[in-house]
């Protein structure tokens, strides 16, 4: 009875410590790339900030300064600095 008792413990502590916190991070990342749309402020993994000019299917195309544009994949994408104005008046 105490060894079915200490596994049940182990597995509580196992998914509280790994599950829960993955299970949060992946939401947060959901909540972010709604936010992703044309206009939108983003920060890259790459630490270059720049604006969404358009998106095709799981690509980014992020102009970093004028005429400057550069494709990247939408897992690039670390933060939204400031959402597309397309998003932000969806909120209101």
């Amino acid at each position: 009875m105490n060894n079915i008792l200490l596994i049940v413990i182990m597995l509580a502590v196992f998914y509280a410590l790994l599950i829960l916190p993955q299970r949060r991070q992946a939401k947060k990342r959901s909540e972010m790339m709604q936010q992703l749309g044309v206009g939108a402020k983003v920060l890259l993994t790459s630490g270059i900030y720049g604006t969404v000019s358009s998106m095709v299917d799981d690509r980014v195309h992020v102009e970093i300064a004028p005429n400057v544009e550069i494709q990247v994949d939408n897992r690039a994408v670390m933060r939204v600095v400031e959402p597309s104005p397309a998003v932000d008046s969806e909120v209101e």
